[in-house]
C-alpha cells in the first residue's frame, strides 16, 4: 500500500517520454502535458538535456553568511529540513528531521567529498521512483569514492508541495540511507526544469561549482547508468 501513493499521477502533471539522442547517446526527455513541449535537447540551453554551469548562485548560506572556509561562489547554499541517517543504521526515515545545508556535503565540511549529487524528485514522476529505488546500492558504491548524494522532494503525487509526511514516506518506501530534503518551498526550482524530470545536479564539492545538470529518464535496466558514466569521468 505504501508504494501506491507514488504511482497515482496527477492529471495536470502527467508525463510524456520520448527518446532523443545527444552526444551520440540515446536518452529520454520527459515532458509535462501541463508544461508544454519537450525540453530542448540543445547542450547548454535553458531547458537542455544537459546544462553545464547552470543555476549557479552567490554561494551564500540562507542567512547570508557562507560557512567558514567554504567556497563563496558556485551553487547557492540552500537550507532545508531533512531526514538524515544520524544514528548510522542505514536508513534516514527513522531519524527526526533536522536542518541541513547543501554546504554540509562540501569538502570544507566533509573532507574527502569530491562530488555532491542532488537528485530532484516529485511524487508524480515515475522515473524518479525508479531512480530512488536504485539509489541505496548506487550510494553504497559511490559514497566510498567521495560522492555525497541528497534527494530533494518538492511535490507529492498530486503536484502539491511535498510535506514532511510525504517525504518521510518516500524515504521509508525506498529505504534511502542518504539525506532526503523536504523541499516544500521548491527552493531547487532555480536549478531544474520540471518538464524534463528527473533532474540530477552534479556539483564540485571543493569549488561548489555546478558541473552538469542532467535531465530526463534512462529506459535501461539501470536507471542511474548515465550518472555512473558522469561520475566515473569526474572521479577518474
Amino acid at each position: 500500500m505504501a508504494r501506491r501513493v507514488f504511482i497515482i499521477a496527477h492529471a495536470a502533471l502527467a508525463t510524456l517520454a520520448c527518446s532523443v539522442t545527444i552526444d551520440n547517446h540515446s536518452v529520454l526527455a520527459v515532458a509535462s502535458e501541463a508544461g508544454g513541449g519537450l525540453a530542448d535537447a540543445t547542450h547548454g540551453s535553458d531547458a537542455g538535456m544537459v546544462q553545464d554551469d547552470g543555476g549557479a548562485g552567490d554561494g551564500a548560506a540562507a542567512d547570508g553568511k557562507p560557512p567558514d572556509l567554504c567556497p563563496s561562489g558556485g551553487i547557492k547554499d540552500l537550507e532545508f529540513l531533512a531526514f538524515v541517517d544520524d544514528d548510522g543504521n542505514g536508513v534516514s526515515h527513522d531519524d527526526a528531521p533536522r536542518t541541513l545545508r547543501l554546504s554540509d556535503a562540501f569538502a570544507c565540511n566533509r573532507p574527502g567529498t569530491r562530488i555532491l549529487m542532488i537528485n530532484a524528485a516529485a511524487g508524480w514522476c515515475d522515473p524518479c521512483q525508479r531512480e530512488s529505488a536504485a539509489l541505496p546500492a548506487f550510494a553504497a558504491e559511490y559514497g566510498p569514492r567521495g560522492v555525497a548524494i541528497m534527494t530533494a522532494i518538492f511535490q507529492d503525487q498530486a503536484g502539491d508541495p511535498a510535506d514532511q509526511e510525504f517525504v518521510h514516506l518516500w524515504a521509508e518506501t525506498f529505504s534511502l540511507s542518504t539525506p532526503v530534503l523536504i523541499d516544500s518551498k521548491f527552493l531547487t526550482e532555480r536549478f531544474i526544469d520540471v518538464s524534463a524530470m528527473p533532474v540530477n545536479i552534479f556539483v564540485d564539492a571543493e569549488t561548489a561549482e555546478i558541473l552538469t545538470t542532467a535531465t530526463g529518464a534512462d529506459t535501461g535496466d539501470d536507471p542511474l547508468a548515465r550518472y555512473r558514466d558522469l561520475l566515473d569521468s569526474y572521479l577518474d
